[in-house]
């Protein structure tokens, strides 16, 4: 019964880990004139799907990140101006993101502009005219999203199986009595 239980309380405690961009803390900036350059007061943000991390990157847009978009509304009328960079950056991304498709009515914007490294989005946005009511809308494969085990979960499947062997090898290492246990001589 003892075993039992104990194989139920691993199996209850193991759990998994989302791989997506929710629970992720990124970092919104908007860098210019060069990239690395940092300007509208950079912001940590933890990602959670819906508005709940929106963030204004004053006085010009704001930006939702969720598990599998991302989406920037512009809020004025007016033209990046040119530089090597100007534009959004998205960084201290953790999980890998596949398959992307930007969606936008920013006229002249091609994918060209779009940049991706193993923990960075770059939107480039240099010389591009946007107005109140332009929007920027990226979205990605969710394969980065496919629930994977946690390793403490590995862990625990590895130590209950392990007293589990350890309990068998007491049993069969233990000598046995032959006749009566009664205790009485």
């Amino acid at each position: 019964m003892k075993r039992a239980l104990a194989c139920i309380l691993i199996f209850l405690g193991a759990g998994t880990a989302n791989a997506g961009l929710v629970g992720d803390t990124v970092r919104v900036a908007h860098n210019w004139s060069t990239l690395g350059s940092e300007i509208y007061t950079p912001t940590n943000v933890l990602v959670q799907d819906g508005p709940g991390d929106l963030v204004y990157v004053a006085p010009y847009y704001s930006v939702n990140v969720d598990n599998l978009s991302i989406f920037v509304d512009f809020n004025r009328s007016d033209t990046w101006s040119w530089g090597a960079f100007n534009g959004l950056v998205i960084s201290n991304i953790d999980s890998p993101l596949f398959d992307f498709d930007v969606t936008t009515n920013l006229a002249a914007w091609n994918d060209s502009r779009f940049t991706y490294t193993s923990d960075s989005l770059m939107f480039n946005w240099y010389g591009l005219s946007f107005n109140d009511g332009s929007s920027f809308q990226l979205t990605f494969d969710d394969r980065s999203s496919s629930r994977v085990p946690e390793p403490v979960s590995f862990a625990l499947l590895g130590l209950g199986l392990a007293g589990l062997g350890l309990s068998r090898r007491r049993i069969l290492n233990t000598p046995r009595l032959q006749g009566s246990c009664t205790g009485r001589d």
